[in-house]
């Protein structure tokens, strides 16, 4: 899938400038892109990237059972992959799927502490029991909530420039007519966005072959899954 621009790209840029950054955790629904744009933030970023997925990569979960010391995690997780390289004040440590792996939330104390490498975590916002990671983690991580893309994001997915977004901001802002051309344009556009939704992979699809062939088959599908999601972690939420 073709990388998007999304809200997020910016917000990690001023994370990372932030000399007293914290372990950072981005949560929110499946599919709304969190891992594509983390990853992309980290490739541009960090001269060395370690990524653990908690679910496809189960083997990792171990990689605490010594303790939460920094040095005994990095070893661990050494032995299971000696080609990671971590490089203090260059690595990106990126533990995706943190819903599979409590451990992991409890370690961002001694990672915040510790201060040599990054760490940003990923987690479903379905599958997160935020009340334990909060008791676990508390003062010792940053949360970011990322939602499916919204119509300005669907506009820089059809690409238009920010200059002509910020056109219409003005226009909103200070009571400024819009043209024909421009409301014809745009309730087309804003059609176009309610119908296919903020799910990346089905935008990517839609501007990519500039039809609607074959995203309502995607939305049944992501409907789907988000089924399969309840059923399989409805025991582990709480009410209150």
């Amino acid at each position: 899938m073709e990388l998007l621009k999304r809200k997020i790209d910016e917000y990690l840029i001023e994370w990372k400038s932030d000399l007293e950054r914290k372990p950072l955790i981005v949560k929110g629904a499946r599919q709304i892109g969190k891992t594509e744009s983390i990853r992309n933030f980290a490739k541009s970023n960090y001269k060395s990237v370690i990524e653990i997925n908690f679910v496809l990569q189960k083997q990792y979960k171990d990689i605490f059972n010594d303790g939460f010391e920094v040095d005994n995690i990095i070893k661990n997780i050494s032995l299971r992959n000696p080609n990671f390289e971590f490089i203090p004040g260059n690595t990106l440590i990126f533990f995706d799927e943190l819903q599979e792996c409590i451990n992991c939330a409890t370690s961002l104390k001694s990672f915040n502490q510790d201060g040599r490498y990054d760490v940003i975590c990923s987690g479903s916002l379905m599958g997160i029991n935020y009340n334990e990671i909060e008791s676990n983690s508390v003062g010792n991580k940053e949360d970011y909530e990322m939602y499916s893309m919204d119509f300005e994001e669907f506009l820089w997915a059809k690409g238009y420039k920010k200059a002509q977004i910020e056109s219409l901001y003005e226009h909103m802002k200070n009571l400024i007519p819009f043209s024909e051309t421009e409301l014809s344009v745009m309730f087309s556009n804003f059609k176009e966005y309610m119908i296919i939704g903020g799910m990346p992979a089905i935008v990517n699809s839609f501007v990519k072959n500039n039809n609607y062939s074959g995203t309502l088959k995607m939305q049944k599908q992501i409907l789907l899954d988000y089924e399969e999601d309840i059923t399989k972690y409805v025991g582990r939420i709480r009410l209150w």
